[in-house]
């Protein structure tokens, strides 16, 4: 990789960025781009662009995320194409689409990842809320993440513990953390992609933009930590997880939002889980009361068991939530026992098998299998 800054005109990085956008279309890196684009009332959704002349309001840099863009990667590589696809992702996204890869559901012959950094994002009707008060919110991001500490907005709850600020495994990385980025941004480039376009490896800034991150990282770790640890405390008082769950309307939303699940027909969607009246009302003679929806406990339940081991943070299960129950501090805590109970990170390799894709002859003997 080549580590390289972009010049920015007029204190305007992100009109350097899409400059840059539209030069991988003039260069022929790409045939096509996802990125995200500004649409009416502010909103910020990705598209596919064609023709760059489009790219006038992409914002790769706005703080909010609808969704999870990798599933939408998944939906335009996982069928064989020789179109060179460049799709502008965030380090969350990057992550859940080599997940995806491993189980079969998007391919990267083709694609060029190019990424950016994440300072933080909101939910979309607080972003839209935040809009409304701070017109020049991307900039007002953009102003705080130069010197890469702690800021006043109130971002979502997966971003203040994301411990992955800047993108990794990307063809093209786009860097405005750590930096005075009105002057530069900072890239990385693959080889090849760098020549082609004439970019020169540069070290200045780096190493400050490096420590910004490193400190960056170390407040998010921070509050990942304290996030986890008092769930953990929760779980030991109060009902633990069935009391957690005991808003959850089973309406399915955090598993459409969730990019890894990808299940094409879900037990929860067939027949087999449907409840006959006659079943209900023996089970609530049973109990002396059920709880309704019935089944939103074994639902949860079941979602943390098929996705603990691949779950990459992103929070889009919270978003999506009609009752706002804190999703991701339940992913955050299962899933790092989990993990690192498999010894594996989710988005680290995209060779590296899932544990339930891989048989080790003595795996588990210290949790009492033989």
């Amino acid at each position: 990789m080549i580590r390289g800054l972009w010049q920015v005109t007029d204190g305007d990085p992100l009109g350097a960025t899409r400059d840059s956008l539209r030069a991988l279309f003039d260069t022929h890196v790409v045939d096509a781009l996802l990125v995200p684009v500004e649409g009416a009332r502010g909103s910020i959704m990705p598209a596919l662009v064609k023709n760059a002349t489009r790219l006038d309001r992409a914002n790769p840099f706005a703080p909010v995320m609808a969704f999870n863009s990798a599933r939408l990667v998944s939906m335009l590589t996982r069928d064989a194409t020789n179109a060179k696809i460049g799709v502008v992702l965030r380090s969350c996204e990057i992550r859940a689409l080599i997940e995806l890869v491993k189980f079969n559901q998007a391919k990267l012959d083709h694609a060029i990842i190019v990424g950016v950094d994440c300072y933080g994002t909101f939910a979309v009707p607080e972003f839209a809320e935040t809009l409304r008060d701070v017109p020049d919110l991307t900039a007002q991001v953009l102003a705080c993440a130069r010197g890469g500490s702690a800021n006043s907005f109130m971002f979502r709850s997966a971003c203040a513990m994301c411990e992955h600020p800047a993108p990794s495994h990307a063809d093209i990385s786009i860097g405005f953390i750590g930096i005075d980025n009105t002057k530069t941004l900072a890239v990385d480039l693959r080889d090849d992609i760098a020549e082609t376009m004439g970019i020169q490896a540069e070290a200045r800034v780096i190493a400050l933009r490096d420590a910004a991150l490193a400190n960056l990282i170390a407040m998010r770790t921070a509050q990942s930590v304290a996030t986890i640890n008092h769930f953990r405390a929760l779980m030991r008082s109060n009902g633990g997880f069935a009391s957690y769950f005991a808003e959850c309307l089973e309406c399915t939303n955090c598993m459409n939002a969730c990019p890894i699940c990808y299940c094409k027909e879900c037990f929860f969607r067939t027949d087999n889980a449907a409840r006959t009246p006659r079943e209900l009302l023996r089970l609530s003679e049973r109990q002396g009361a059920l709880a309704m929806p019935p089944d939103a406990f074994l639902f949860q339940m079941t979602r943390m068991n098929h996705m603990a081991t691949s779950c990459i943070g992103c929070g889009m299960c919270e978003a999506a939530c009609p009752h706002d129950i804190p999703l991701t501090a339940m992913f955050r805590a299962v899933g790092a026992r989990v993990q690192k109970l498999f010894e594996y990170v989710p988005g680290r390799d995209v060779n590296e098998k899932p544990p339930f894709m891989e048989f080790r002859q003595n795996e588990l003997q210290r949790i009492g299998e033989m």
